[in-house]
């Protein structure tokens, strides 16, 4: 059997086999490792410590008010606590409900605006609306304070406004990555990046009840000032340091260009990029990105927000402890989550599993250990110790995930890794207003350990529906319907490929093809 290859754009040599079937040898990219990376700092990881930062910052950011809300909403009363500081003076008494919808309202705004980001992102690029959005959602952080002190509704409205802007800013990261990552260390880099997620939730935590009590005058007034202001000079940074691609980065040295160019899949620079809405939506790998990202995004958003008041009203703690306690799940997560993106990098790199085998491995172990921890929470009475070590077990194993669906965009659709994940998460930040919204269900007027243990088996038997979905469905190479729109396969005179040709991908020693055979 016969076959060509196209790379850069030079015609293909058609070759038919015995039963006249064309077969072609499409190169993806090398192996060898025969390029050296540049001994100054890489541009690439520059972009990934500007992408971990950030993402500190946007959660700082989104995360603050789940413990100054108990600073702002104090009862009334003034306490000691441990470190014999006193506490702050209420200035507002919000009912447990009004607490949770003005938790929720960022993911109103956030839900709203996720395909928007991922569209704009692709016409604009990522940086600029990346860059511009953190600044707006910044801003608003500095106005919150006076917002407070206005009136609640003021405070529902600045949320929603933030999750607007923010919303616009986390598909970003996706598009970015699509024309700077080498397919090798895809997982390693988009782990680190996701990474300042967690460590951003630990800093909001922390930090927030340490602040709310040892500033009597500004009092939870500085949650927002510090987090606000740190924002807004990240995103000046960002638009000043980061390009949108290699080739536009002035600094970027010959031997990364080369060495990413050569060791990347398929970007929208090499694709005459047209979505293709219907294969892309109904596909069963994308339904399986779907149900995990849901599952993952209900124990983080839902807990994240929902784990303070848990602390505070069911097992009695203060705030500082409240805020110390709520941040070791994401401690643990910052931990595993660049751990797992190591571990896959090093099954695939060796061989030693598929792509589609290891994101299924990684997930199910991020999503059905929590599912059996979330559901042990429930049968330990009122054991603090116990609970809190479950809680913070279960979440810190969905950092797995981040070597599962996270980075499974990139894996089935490159040129539209943004826009799938943007459409995936337009629809799984609905659980930042439905976990609330049915926690405050279970537990006004009756806020019991019984109802808790409701929330907590509806999250566990999420986590389990999530991973056997995913587990089930997902797959690990480029699907079929991105194949009509390489650009230089259609100016090399290959006809562009249809679902009906048959696609098989292969690794030797020193090369990736695609043996496409009609």
């Amino acid at each position: 059997m016969g076959s060509g290859v196209v790379e850069c754009g030079e015609p293909a040599v058609n070759d038919k086999d015995a039963n006249g079937e064309k077969t072609y040898l499409l190169k993806k990219k090398d192996t060898d490792g025969s390029r050296s990376c540049p001994s100054s700092i890489p541009a690439r990881y520059v972009l990934a410590v500007m992408s971990f930062t950030g993402f500190i910052s946007m959660y700082t950011l989104r995360m603050d008010l789940n413990i100054a809300i108990l600073s702002i909403n104090d009862d009334g009363n003034r306490t000691r606590t441990r470190m014999n500081m006193t506490m702050l003076k209420p200035s507002h008494n919000w009912s447990e409900g009004k607490q949770n919808v003005a938790l929720s309202a960022f993911y109103y705004g956030y839900f709203s605006t996720q395909v928007i980001g991922g569209y704009l992102s692709g016409i604009f690029g990522g940086k600029r609306i990346m860059g511009i959005s953190v600044l707006v959602t910044s801003l608003i952080a500095l106005l919150t304070p006076p917002a407070i002190m206005a009136g609640y509704y003021w405070l529902v409205l600045c949320r929603v406004i933030q999750g607007l802007a923010q919303g616009l800013a986390q598909p970003c990261n996706h598009t970015i990555w699509s024309k700077w990552v080498p397919k090798d260390e895809k997982t390693k880099l988009l782990t680190f990046t996701f990474s300042g997620c967690q460590l951003g939730n630990i800093v909001a935590t922390f930090a927030t009840g340490y602040m709310c009590e040892a500033t009597p005058t500004l009092k939870w007034s500085l949650v927002f000032y510090v987090f606000g202001g740190v924002g807004f000079l990240w995103s000046v940074v960002w638009l000043l340091l980061v390009h949108e691609t290699p080739r536009l980065h002035p600094r970027i040295t010959r031997d990364e260009l080369e060495y990413i160019e050569e060791n990347y899949t398929l970007t929208p620079d090499k694709l005459k990029v047209r979505p293709p809405w219907c294969k892309m939506l109904i596909s069963p790998a994308f339904l399986a990105i779907l149900c995990a990202q849901f599952a993952n995004d209900w124990g983080y958003f839902a807990l994240s927000n929902c784990l303070p008041l848990y602390m505070k009203h069911i097992l009695k703690y203060d705030i500082k402890e409240v805020s110390h306690l709520s941040s070791l799940p994401f401690i643990v997560l910052l931990l595993v989550s660049p751990l797992a993106g190591y571990i896959a990098d090093w099954v695939i790199n060796r061989g030693l599993l598929t792509t589609r085998n290891s994101r299924k491995l990684m997930n199910s172990i991020g999503l059905l250990i929590p599912a059996v921890l979330m559901a042990c929470v429930c049968f330990v009475g009122l054991n603090r110790v116990l609970i809190i070590t479950l809680i913070t077990l279960a979440l810190g194993f969905t950092g797995f995930t981040m070597a599962g669906y996270t980075v499974n965009h990139l894996d089935i659709a490159p040129p539209f890794a943004g826009l799938m994940y943007s459409m995936s998460n337009t629809v799984v930040t609905s659980t930042g207003f439905i976990g609330p919204a049915v926690l405050s269900v279970l537990t006004e007027g009756h806020d019991t350990l019984s109802q808790w243990h409701i929330f907590f088996l509806i999250t566990a038997a999420i986590f389990f529906i999530g991973g056997v979905v995913f587990l089930l469905l997902a797959e690990g190479e480029v699907k079929p319907w991105v194949y009509p729109y390489l650009q230089r396969v259609m100016t090399s005179g290959v006809k562009p490929l249809s679902e009906e040709d048959t696609i098989q991908e292969v690794q030797d020693n020193s090369d990736d093809v695609l043996i496409i055979q009609r």
